[in-house]
């Protein structure tokens, strides 16, 4: 599973970098720019996802799967999150399954 994770990173919710990292020899689809423009678009929709949390209880995880790529979007503690960029034939459903086990077992990320 791990060779069909392109991409891990985590942010602030000022769209900040705290540590992401492509998986070797993994050629990034997004510029730089558009980077940065396609984290703050994600953690912003996490304000809209806010607005049903009272009838629909809390996000758990967003994802987007577009042809080249599926973008994982999860909240963690103190306004960071975390995105996984999985390639688009890849069980998203394990992934999912292991990033919220993963994130359950570290207080620190809940």
């Amino acid at each position: 599973m791990e060779q069909s994770i392109r991409f891990a990173g985590m942010y602030n919710d000022k769209f900040e970098k705290i540590v992401d990292s492509f998986q070797p020899g993994t050629i990034s689809h997004l510029s730089m720019d558009e980077m940065q423009n396609s984290v703050r678009y994600d953690i912003r929709r996490w304000e809209t996802y806010k607005m049903f949390h009272a009838q629909l209880g809390e996000t758990k995880y967003a994802m987007v799967k577009y042809e080249k790529a599926t973008l994982l979007t999860f909240s963690l503690n103190e306004g960071k999150f975390l995105r996984i960029s999985i390639e688009p034939d890849t069980d998203y459903k394990m992934v999912i399954e292991r990033i919220q086990n993963l994130i359950a077992k570290n207080p620190k990320l809940k």
